[in-house]
C-alpha cells in the first residue's frame, strides 16, 4: 500500500511539473493594442501614454500597456489563460499630484474579478494576480476616477497572461459587447401640412425681421396670417415674415397653411424688444467640414440643402467660420500662400474676393446675405476678436470718428492661435469707436448672427461690452455668440447679460471623452439658461466633416448611439445646435437624425427651461426638462461600457400617477406607466422620453 500511494505522488507531482512547464508567459504589449478604446491619445505598447519608458513611483518597467481614462481593451482568452499579471497605477510623467484612475478586470458577463481602487499620481502602484481559469472574454477598463480625465496616464506595467492553451488575442469593443442596436425613426413626414417649432421669434424694435414658419408637408403650401403687427407682411407663397416693428411688444398672430392634402394652424408670438434668440439657434456652420477655406459657391450649396431638407423643422441659420478675409485659404489657392489679409481703408476685414466673388469693389457679403435671405435663411459670419495687425501698422484711420487703428489697438494682447489681430482697448473711446464702425459695416450687409472668437476663454470683459454696444447701435437684430470655450463658470452672469450664446465646452470633435465632458458642463451651466442666454455645447460634428480641418475627410467617428446621446443632450440642456458637416453629403440616417420634429421640439421649447439631471451611479444618469404644455422631457443615458438598464422613478422627475410614455427618436408610443419607467439603453447611447399624465 506504501508504494502504491508513493508511485501516486510521484505522478501527480511530475503531472503537475509537466503542467507547470507548458504555462507560456505572454506579454499584453505583444498584442494588438489598436482595439483599445480611451480618453487621449493612442494606446502604447511598453511605453506610457506619453510615449516614455513606463515609470510607476520610480519603479521601471520594460514592458506594459500605456493607455488613458476612460480606456478599455477586450481581449479574448478562450479558457486558455489561467492568471492575469500586472503593477498599475498613474505614470511618473504626470507631476505635481495630477491625475487619478481606477483600474479593473472584468471577466465573463462584465463580472469584475478586481479592482484598484482610485490611485493617484505619486501613490505606490498596485500588484494585479486574478485566476482567469476557464474565463472566455476578459476586459481591462480604467475609469476617470470621478474627477475628469485630465491628466490619467494610466500604466498597466509588466501586464501579462500564464498561458495554458489558446492564445489571447484583443478585439473591438464592438465585437465584443453585443448591443442592441440604436433605432431613429426613418419614416417620411405626412403629406399634409404641419407647422413645427419654433414658434416664437424675438427682434428689436426698429430693426428688420425675418421668419420663415417652419411647415412640413407636400409642396405647394399657401399661407395667410391675422394679427401680425403693424410693419409685418407675410409672404403667401413661402411662409416669410419680414419688414420691421416700430413699437415694443408682445404680438400673437394666428398663421394658417394649406396644401391640396390639408391644413393647420397655430400662434406665432413675435416679442419686440431687448430680447432676441428666444430659443436655441438652430444653424449650420461651415468649420467643422471646411475649416478655414469654404467659398462662396460652397456655403450657397449648404444653405440650399437646409432651405429644401430643413428649414421646414425650423433650421434658420448660415454661418461662415474661420478666416474668410483670407486669399490664401488652406488647401485651396496655393500661390496665395502669405497674400495679405482683405481690409478696406478703415482696417476692416473683408470677404477674399477669390473665394467669394460676390464681394467684390468693396460690396462684403451684401449679396451673399440677400441670397441666403430669399431663401428665407438668416446669414452669420465669425470673426476673430480684435483689430487687425495690418490696420495697426499701417495706422488706418477708425470710420466715422477722429481715431486711428493705434489708439483703439492693445498690442499687449493678442490671440495665442491666430495672429491676425491685436487686442481692442474695449473700455477706451478708440476701441468702442473701431467695434461700432466694424458693426456698422456687417450690418450694411444683412448680418443677423456674429461668432466672435478669442473671447471667452481667457475671459475679454471690456471687449465683450463693447461688442455688445455695437451690435446694439447697429440698426439689426444680431445674434452675439462667443468663443471659444471653456467660459469660466464665475463670469455666468456677466456673459449671460452681454451675449445670447457662449461657449460651454473647448472645441468639440468627434470623441467620445469630450462628450462624456459635456454631462458635468452642462449642470454646471444649469443656473444660467434662459430665453435668449444659451450655454453653448458647440457644433455637431455629425455627417461628413473634416475635408479641409481637424482630421482627415470623414463620416462622423461617433457611433449612431453616441450621436442620438448628443442630440439628445444638446436639446435637453438645451444648447443652439450649430451642425458642422458638408450637408448636400448627408446620408438619409443623418439628415432623420437632424429633422425629427419630436425631439427638436425639446430644444425649442418656448419656455426655454434648462434640464436638471439625476445622477444614478457613475455610468447611468437621468435628465428632466419641463416642457411648455405641461409635459416633460425626460433622458435615459448610459455612459458607461456595455447596454445597461436604466430607470427613471416618477419620485425622482417630481410626478405621480399614470404617465403615457413616448419614445422621440422612435416617435412611438410605448404605453402607460405608473411609478416608474425602465429602459435597456446601449453603450453611450440614450432613451429619450415625452412624458404626459394621463387624464
Amino acid at each position: 500500500m506504501r508504494k502504491t500511494i508513493m508511485t501516486c505522488l510521484m505522478a501527480g507531482l511530475a503531472l503537475s511539473t509537466v503542467t507547470a512547464q507548458a504555462a507560456e508567459t505572454v506579454w499584453l504589449s505583444s498584442l494588438d493594442l489598436s482595439k483599445a478604446r480611451q480618453g487621449w491619445e493612442k494606446p502604447q505598447a511598453d511605453k506610457s501614454v506619453g510615449g516614455n519608458p513606463m515609470s510607476l513611483k520610480g519603479h521601471k518597467f520594460e514592458h506594459g500597456f500605456g493607455t488613458h481614462s476612460p480606456g478599455m481593451l477586450f481581449i479574448q482568452l478562450n479558457g486558455g489563460a489561467t492568471r492575469f499579471l500586472a503593477t498599475v497605477g498613474i505614470d511618473d510623467e504626470v507631476k505635481d499630484g495630477k491625475g487619478s484612475a481606477e483600474f479593473q478586470v472584468l471577466g465573463d458577463n462584465h463580472k469584475l474579478l478586481w479592482k484598484s481602487g482610485v490611485l493617484r499620481q505619486g501613490q505606490e502602484p498596485k500588484p494585479v494576480d486574478v485566476d482567469v481559469t476557464g474565463v472566455q472574454q476578459l476586459a481591462l477598463r480604467v475609469t476617470t476616477g470621478g474627477d475628469g480625465f485630465e491628466f490619467d496616464h494610466a500604466d498597466w506595467a509588466d501586464a501579462r497572461f500564464e498561458v495554458t492553451g489558446q492564445h489571447p488575442q484583443t478585439v473591438a469593443q464592438s465585437v465584443a459587447v453585443n448591443e442592441p442596436p440604436s433605432v431613429i425613426s426613418l419614416a417620411s413626414v405626412p403629406a399634409n401640412p404641419n407647422i413645427r417649432l419654433p414658434l416664437i421669434a424675438g427682434v428689436r424694435p426698429r430693426t428688420p425681421f425675418l421668419f420663415t414658419v417652419p411647415v412640413t408637408g407636400l409642396r405647394p403650401l399657401q399661407f395667410t396670417a391675422r394679427g401680425l403687427p403693424r410693419g409685418l407682411k407675410l409672404d403667401a407663397a413661402t411662409g416669410q415674415i419680414s419688414g420691421v416693428i416700430e413699437q415694443a411688444g408682445t404680438y400673437s398672430a394666428r398663421v394658417r397653411v394649406r396644401n391640396q392634402i390639408g391644413r393647420d394652424q397655430q400662434i406665432l408670438k413675435i416679442v419686440a424688444g431687448d430680447n432676441i434668440a428666444l430659443t436655441p439657434p438652430l444653424g449650420w456652420n461651415s468649420y467643422d467640414n471646411f475649416g478655414d477655406a469654404v467659398n462662396e459657391a460652397e456655403v450657397l450649396a449648404n444653405a440650399r440643402y437646409m432651405h429644401e431638407q430643413m428649414q421646414p423643422y425650423g433650421w434658420q441659420y448660415v454661418v461662415i467660420d474661420y478666416r474668410w478675409y483670407d486669399p490664401g485659404a488652406t488647401n485651396r489657392d496655393p500661390q496665395f500662400k502669405g497674400a495679405p489679409l482683405t481690409i478696406d481703408k478703415f482696417g476692416r476685414l473683408l470677404p477674399s474676393v477669390n473665394r467669394f466673388p460676390s464681394a467684390a469693389d468693396e460690396k462684403g457679403f451684401k449679396a451673399l446675405a440677400d441670397q441666403v435671405h430669399a431663401m428665407g435663411l438668416r446669414f452669420g459670419i465669425h470673426i476673430m476678436r480684435g483689430i487687425p495687425r495690418a490696420a495697426v501698422k499701417a495706422d488706418m484711420p477708425i470710420a466715422d470718428s477722429n481715431f486711428k487703428s493705434s489708439e483703439a489697438a492693445n498690442t499687449n494682447d493678442t490671440c495665442g492661435w491666430n495672429s491676425d489681430m491685436y487686442g481692442v482697448k474695449g473700455a477706451t473711446a478708440a476701441g468702442q469707436a473701431y467695434y461700432d464702425s466694424l458693426f456698422r459695416l456687417y450690418a450694411s450687409w444683412g448680418l443677423d448672427f456674429v461668432k466672435v472668437d478669442d473671447m471667452s476663454s481667457p475671459y475679454h470683459k471690456d471687449e465683450i461690452e463693447a461688442v455688445r454696444k455695437a451690435i446694439d447701435k447697429s440698426g439689426r437684430s444680431i445674434v452675439f455668440s462667443l468663443s471659444p470655450g471653456e467660459t469660466p463658470i464665475d463670469q455666468g452672469q456677466h456673459v449671460a447679460r452681454q451675449a445670447n450664446m457662449w461657449r460651454a465646452s473647448g472645441d468639440f470633435w468627434d470623441n467620445w471623452n469630450q462628450l462624456n465632458h459635456e454631462f458635468e458642463l452642462g449642470a454646471k451651466w444649469h443656473d444660467y439658461v434662459s430665453p435668449g442666454h444659451w450655454p453653448d455645447a458647440d457644433m455637431l460634428p455629425v455627417g461628413h466633416i473634416g475635408e479641409f480641418v481637424v482630421g482627415p475627410p470623414r463620416e462622423t467617428k461617433f457611433t449612431k448611439a453616441e450621436q442620438l446621446t448628443m442630440l439628445s443632450l444638446w436639446s435637453l440642456l438645451p444648447s443652439p445646435l450649430m451642425v458642422g458637416a458638408n450637408l448636400p453629403k448627408d446620408d438619409p440616417w443623418t439628415l432623420a437624425l437632424l429633422t425629427n420634429d419630436e425631439v427638436l421640439a425639446v430644444d425649442q421649447d418656448t419656455l426655454g427651461a434648462a434640464a436638471r439631471h439625476i445622477a444614478q451611479g457613475d455610468d447611468l444618469e437621468v435628465w428632466v426638462k419641463n416642457l411648455a404644455d405641461g409635459s416633460k422631457a425626460v433622458g435615459l443615458f448610459n455612459r458607461g461600457d456595455w447596454s445597461t438598464p436604466v430607470t427613471a422613478n416618477w419620485a425622482d422627475l417630481q410626478l405621480s400617477g399614470r404617465q403615457t410614455v413616448r419614445d422621440l427618436w422612435q416617435r412611438k408610443d410605448l404605453g402607460v406607466f405608473d411609478g416608474k419607467f425602465e429602459a435597456n439603453v446601449p453603450s453611450h447611447g440614450v432613451v429619450l422620453l415625452r412624458l404626459r399624465p394621463v387624464k
